[in-house]
């Protein structure tokens, strides 16, 4: 039997080293692509269902309605990117064609340091110290922003390559649908009621979490962007779009933003009510970011423990930065929903097992 067993081994040895080397070449390969790959099958399960009421309303084939489904998804991107951008240059032109940076560096300086002289005076301390403090504060905010921004615009092409690269793996899960489930079906060796729960289960995780962080994302940058507008602070659409990329941040959501926008008003324009009332939706953005993301959350078909999906939250962006605020909660998800379907599968119930029994003894 060892002979056997050897001469198999070896007789097959280089082919199954072959196909080993070229899995693992291909792999590496695709490796840059592997998170946009990533996200396009997770929003292509988070959107089947969608595209399977949208084919049954209207009577489009699967490809037309993917078609205009994608088209939709392309311009909800593309749009907002390109009114920041021309929106953007324009400001940023009009804001310095009417005035010198030094003379916008020394006026701003002038109301710091006056603000900080009597922040000293009333808590008794040195205000040249405190200047010194905020002056390293401010050199090392600078070197970070400046180095983040340079990093930002370094990475655009890459980002660019990486939506397409989404979107066409969205659009080829979804066309292959029906392959995919064959595939998996042939696979997986589960069955049927199983394989369908399984399927299911991966499609609500999916659609919780990319519909409870992107539509959080747009709550809190609605309610900041509309303070800003109604104080006749920024932008509306600038303001909107850097508060939509902030609320990603787990826990500290868009506060930050409003936050920012109350002390330009408090320092620059010397407006105390407009700084008061962006305060009061810097607070507002951060209750939303803490009541109305777990509440989607809860709304999914798998209940995951509030602090396990902190956890993971947290965990997720520590491991794989950005990304890891989708794939954690997917995870997370995952564990709680998939895994008792796994188990269940080879470990099925004493009840479940006798009535299997019964049937087999009364059709042997």
């Amino acid at each position: 039997m060892n002979n056997g067993f050897h001469e198999t081994f070896f007789r097959n040895f280089f082919k199954l080293a072959t196909a080993f080397l070229i899995v693992a070449s291909f792999l590496y390969i695709l490796s840059p692509f592997i998170v946009p790959f990533f996200f396009g099958g997770m929003l292509a399960l988070a959107l089947s269902p969608f595209l399977t009421a949208f084919m049954r309303k209207y009577g489009w084939t699967k490809k037309k309605a993917l078609i205009i489904m994608s088209i939709v998804l392309f311009f909800i991107f593309a749009v907002p990117v390109t009114i920041f951008c021309i929106r953007g240059a324009r400001i940023i032109t009009e804001f310095f064609s009417q005035q010198s940076v030094s003379g916008l560096t020394q006026k701003t300086q002038e109301y710091v340091y006056n603000f900080l002289d009597h922040f000293a005076t009333d808590n008794h301390l040195e205000a040249e110290m405190v200047k010194e403090k905020f002056n390293n504060f401010l050199q090392n905010a600078g070197s970070w922003t400046l180095k983040t921004f340079s990093d930002l615009v370094t990475q655009i092409p890459d980002l660019l390559l990486g939506l397409l690269v989404m979107m066409l793996s969205f659009f080829f899960f979804l066309l292959k649908e029906s392959h995919i489930r064959e595939i998996f079906d042939r696979y997986f060796y589960f069955t049927k009621s199983h394989s369908d729960k399984f399927v299911g289960v991966l499609k609500s995780s999916c659609r919780e979490v990319f519909f409870s962080n992107v539509l959080t994302g747009i709550l809190q940058s609605s309610i900041v962007a509309l303070g800003a507008l109604a104080c006749g602070i920024g932008d509306f659409y600038i303001i909107f779009f850097f508060t939509f990329i902030i609320s990603f941040i787990p826990i500290i959501g868009a506060a930050p933003m409003a936050f920012a926008i109350a002390l330009f008003a408090f320092l620059i324009e010397k407006r105390t009510g407009a700084g008061v009332a962006m305060s009061i939706i810097g607070v507002v953005s951060g209750l939303a970011d803490n009541v109305i993301r777990p509440y989607l959350v809860s709304l999914g078909e798998v209940e995951v423990p509030a602090f396990i999906g902190f956890l993971a939250v947290i965990g997720g962006v520590i491991v794989m930065g950005l990304p890891g605020l989708f794939v954690g909660p997917l995870l997370a998800s995952m564990m709680y929903g998939v895994l008792p379907i796994i188990i269940e599968e080879y470990f099925p119930p004493k009840v479940q097992m006798i009535q299997t029994e019964e049937d087999f003894n009364k059709n042997p």
